[in-house]
């Protein structure tokens, strides 16, 4: 009667202890786990000074003899460690150790001092009838304690292996945690006791007993385990519950937990995939605008590792699109309408300008308000837009000026008939009638000129609709373009004014008409005078320079008239001036025919448009760069004569 007693005894002892650890483990997200850690931590202390009692119950049958503290007390430690691995990971079984090990170093300064105090000699200390008795446990416990940390830190790594290979050869979840317990607890048997007792007879006598004792607590320990693992896996809330579902659920609370914390690692790692990998600027700031986090495309946009972008205000980075640096409060108002893109500006480490389509919203997280920014290069996209624009002006322009070629082609043909007709009939007229009346002659005379200057006019639009007719010759366009700027210097000579001539090395021979391409040069380089007009107070200077196309080469490319055109095969010819420049609207019309700013009867406003027609019947073209207020430049691009005589077209 009394062995079972005291079988019971340890029974429901080992019983209440693991129930009471599990209870504390499943209430955790409620109270928290600093008392479930704390009662682990006091029954790993009482284990040991329990241990160094060596309280043993005699069965009375060999290796059925056990110690209170070895399957009693320590198999519930033992099992809440593996609770702890299967429901939290190894890190938290590791945070347990390590715990364990730090109670030990407290354990044993408290241990020596206070066997010290308890066995003092003098008459300091006054010591009770006990002290020799509880001197005595704390040596012993602390001797047991150093066996147990080396023991159950091998534990840490024992639990782990046997179970995962356990579970990975697809065996039930409580043959895992009986066998995982039962191989543990043999070598943890092993290490402990050759620590204590190697070299002694209780070495061996150690290791024989208890097996039996120790195997049926394991067994019923692995079934409470099994039960507790199984419900806080496949726990799940439903409508109906029971008057005591509140107790149950204390058991089996860490289920709903343990879901709720995977799908939050679920879809964290799913923002983090999306918001790394994502193609645009994705970046995260305060309501102050500092910024909390950017992701890799930022950074590679903004030339700027993403760790060295938080911290920053977005304020100082990003640009309005005139160029000044956003303020905070535009920052964060561009939020209000989260719908409507807005254009930004940044530049990157290089000093590149950055052209941005942004989207701000306001996310509200817990107190404050989190400023996520998504915004997308545009750069290139808007570089092409304004390329398409530009290439659709240029086409319309040349649509235009075809058409208006066309038909001032048309008219000035006809129109030439005429003036032939009535030189012809006045030649005649002088040629029959010997006429003597000064007045009739003057106005005879008069007709004449008049006719000649109409008919030099008709040459000009037949120029420009490339009906004209040319003497094409090998022309040295350098030769040409010294003699047309020393043909003009002379009528260049306003006050404090210069007019240069520059020619770069290099071979410039062309096919053409001198004359015309004279004409044009000339045309440039009066119109370049004209534009100094009612200027005053700064030098006038005019400047010719011949060169290779690929000077400008920006220039040619974007200007020239077909795609396989190559600049190496081109000379350029530039007219600069710094006068009174001209704007967008009158650059848009000064090709066209008798379109002219100067006051009536000082131009015909035909000479770019005979210098349009000019060059492209000698498959060049020309193109305009002005300013108002800054002066302009024409680039004129002719094909250069190659070896073999022959020209790009």
């Amino acid at each position: 009667m009394e062995l079972f007693s005291i079988l019971s005894l340890a029974f429901l002892e080992t019983t209440f202890i693991f129930v009471g650890l599990l209870i504390l483990h499943g209430l955790r997200k409620l109270i928290g786990s600093a008392s479930f850690y704390i009662t682990v931590g006091m029954l790993f202390i009482f284990t040991q000074l329990v241990t160094a009692t060596e309280l043993k119950v005699m069965m009375g049958i060999d290796g059925a003899d056990f110690y209170i503290a070895q399957s009693v007390l320590f198999l519930p430690y033992l099992a809440a460690l593996l609770v702890i691995y299967v429901s939290e990971g190894t890190l938290a079984t590791q945070r347990l150790i390590i715990g364990a090990m730090a109670a030990l170093g407290f354990y044993v300064y408290l241990a020596q001092t206070t066997a010290v105090q308890c066995g003092w000699g003098g008459f300091t200390l006054s010591q009770g009838v006990s002290a020799d008795s509880f001197e005595y446990l704390l040596r012993n416990s602390r001797r047991m304690m150093t066996g147990s940390i080396i023991a159950q830190t091998l534990d840490l790594f024992l639990i782990p292996i046997f179970f995962q290979r356990l579970r990975n050869m697809n065996c039930r979840l409580f043959l895992c945690v009986l066998f995982s317990l039962l191989l543990t607890q043999m070598v943890d048997s092993v290490v402990f006791n050759t620590i204590l007792f190697w070299g002694t007879p209780q070495w061996w006598l150690q290791m024989r007993s208890s097996y039996i004792a120790k195997a049926v607590f394991t067994v019923w320990l692995s079934i409470i385990a099994t039960i507790y693992l199984k419900r806080i896996e496949s726990e799940s809330p439903g409508k109906g519950r029971g008057a005591l579902d509140i107790v149950l659920a204390f058991v089996g609370n860490y289920g709903n937990f343990e879901a709720l914390k995977q799908n939050l690692r679920e879809w964290e790692g799913r923002y983090r995939m999306l918001v790394e990998n994502a193609a645009d600027m994705i970046i995260l700031s305060d309501q102050d605008g500092r910024i909390l986090d950017a992701n890799p495309t930022a950074g590679r946009l903004l030339g700027i590792p993403p760790e060295q972008i938080a911290g920053r205000n977005a304020g100082e980075i990003f640009r309005d699109p005139d160029g000044r640096n956003l303020t905070v409060s535009a920052f964060i108002a561009s939020g209000e309408n989260p719908s409507r893109p807005f254009d930004l500006r940044a530049s990157d480490a290089a000093g590149r300008v950055i052209e941005l389509q942004a989207v701000v919203n306001c996310v509200p997280h817990d107190t404050e308000t989190v400023v996520v920014l998504v915004a997308r290069d545009v750069t290139e996209q808007n570089r092409l837009n304004r390329e398409k624009d530009d290439l659709k002006e240029q086409l319309a322009h040349a649509q235009r000026l075809d058409s208006i070629g066309k038909l001032a082609g048309g008219v000035a043909h006809d129109f030439n008939n005429y003036l032939q007709a009535i030189q012809g009939n006045l030649d005649i007229l002088l040629l029959m009638h010997d006429v003597k009346d000064e007045k009739v002659l003057y106005h005879l005379e008069k007709i004449n000129g008049i006719t000649e200057n109409a008919a030099r006019l008709t040459q000009q639009l037949l120029g420009f609709a490339r009906k004209g007719k040319y003497r094409v010759e090998t022309i040295d366009m350098s030769k040409l373009l010294s003699e047309t700027v020393n043909l003009f210097a002379p009528s260049f000579d306003m006050e404090d004014s210069n007019v240069e001539c520059r020619v770069r090395e290099g071979s410039f021979m062309a096919r053409g008409d001198a004359v015309q391409l004279k004409q044009v040069f000339l045309n440039l380089l009066l119109n370049a005078k004209d534009s100094f007009n009612g200027l005053s107070g700064h030098p006038n200077t005019i400047s010719a320079t011949l060169s290779e196309a690929e000077e400008f080469k920006d220039i040619f490319e974007e200007s020239k008239k077909n795609s396989s055109l190559s600049a190496k095969d081109f000379m350029a010819v530039a007219i600069s001036d710094n006068g009174c420049g001209m704007d967008k609207d009158l650059l848009n019309r000064i090709f066209e025919p008798f379109f002219t700013t100067k006051p009536t009867g000082k131009g015909t406003g035909m000479g770019l448009a005979m210098a349009y027609g000019t060059l492209s019947n000698h498959n060049g073209w020309i193109t305009v760069r002005s300013k108002q207020g800054e002066g302009t430049v024409f680039h004129v691009f002719l094909p250069k004569l190659k070896e073999d005589g022959s020209q790009p077209r």
